[in-house]
């Protein structure tokens, strides 16, 4: 069972119980029933004040869910109104209610999947291309390099088997060399081995003459040094001989002076 009303956001209007005759409370534009006995209620409203509500673009409609027998068969301009959008065909109805021709959702997304799909196989043609362009430049770039590597073997080679045969030659001409060496006779190594006897001989002699002669003048400087101060002590003495005692004294004083005062004082 249900109550219809309508209510306006620039006006309301005020009904009344028909049982009660307790007025509805307008509250923010719209319609609150009374706080006793809700179950009862049916909102009444004048047709004139329906019929302007009903005209207005701002109006809505509303429906209270409400126990009252009779009450279903009750229809207002509203209600009228929204159910005759019903019998019109769908190029009549309103913007907000309007709707272009519906395509099927599931046709939507089998063009979905069929664009996707596409979609994936070119991007896999495009990878098997990648691929395939990729694996022969790879072969390519595996031949050249296999290719210059045979080049630089065999180069390797040549310069090996070149440098083979430049050691060969000169190990056959030491070989050579040493054979001619060794065919040297007997004698002339003799000869040879006196030779370098007798100039090792020479040279000691000669180092041994210069040592000697170094020797003899140190030897001679000494003894000449030696012979001098022998002399001087000899003729210091022989002077101090000659002196009177009381001279020596006086002499052995002064040294003594000289010697232990004098220095100390300097």
């Amino acid at each position: 069972i249900t109550v219809k009303g309508t209510y306006a956001k620039t006006k309301t209007t005020e009904s009344r119980c028909e049982r009660c005759k307790t007025p509805f409370l307008g509250q923010n534009g719209k319609l609150v029933l009374a706080p006793s006995n809700r179950l009862h209620h049916t909102p009444t409203m004048a047709p004139q004040e329906i019929a302007t509500i009903a005209e207005k673009e701002s109006g809505a409609a509303f429906e209270v869910q409400i126990k009252s027998p009779g009450a279903d068969k009750l229809k207002t301009a509203a209600r009228l109104r929204l159910e005759s959008y019903e019998k019109k065909p769908p190029t009549h109805l309103p913007t907000l209610l309007g709707a272009r021709s519906p395509v099927l959702l599931k046709e939507q997304r089998a063009d979905k999947a069929r664009q996707a799909n596409e979609q994936k196989k070119e991007a896999a043609q495009r990878v098997r291309d990648e691929f395939k362009t990729s694996s022969e430049a790879k072969q390519k770039t595996l031949e050249q390099q296999l290719e210059k590597a045979g080049e630089n073997r065999e180069e390797g080679l040549a310069s090996i088997k070149k440098k083979a045969a430049q050691h060969i030659e000169k190990v056959i001409e030491v070989k050579d060399t040493s054979k001619q060496k060794g065919e040297m006779t007997a004698e002339e190594a003799r000869e040879r081995l006196q030779q370098a006897l007798l100039k090792k001989s020479d040279l000691r002699g000669q180092k041994m003459k210069e040592i000697s002669d170094k020797a003899t003048k140190h030897n001679e400087a000494v003894a000449d040094k030696v012979m001098q101060q022998k002399e001087a002590k000899e003729g210091a003495l022989e002077e101090l001989r000659k002196k009177m005692p009381d001279e020596r004294l006086m002499d052995m004083s002064l040294r003594l002076y000289e010697r232990h005062f004098v220095a100390h004082a300097g």
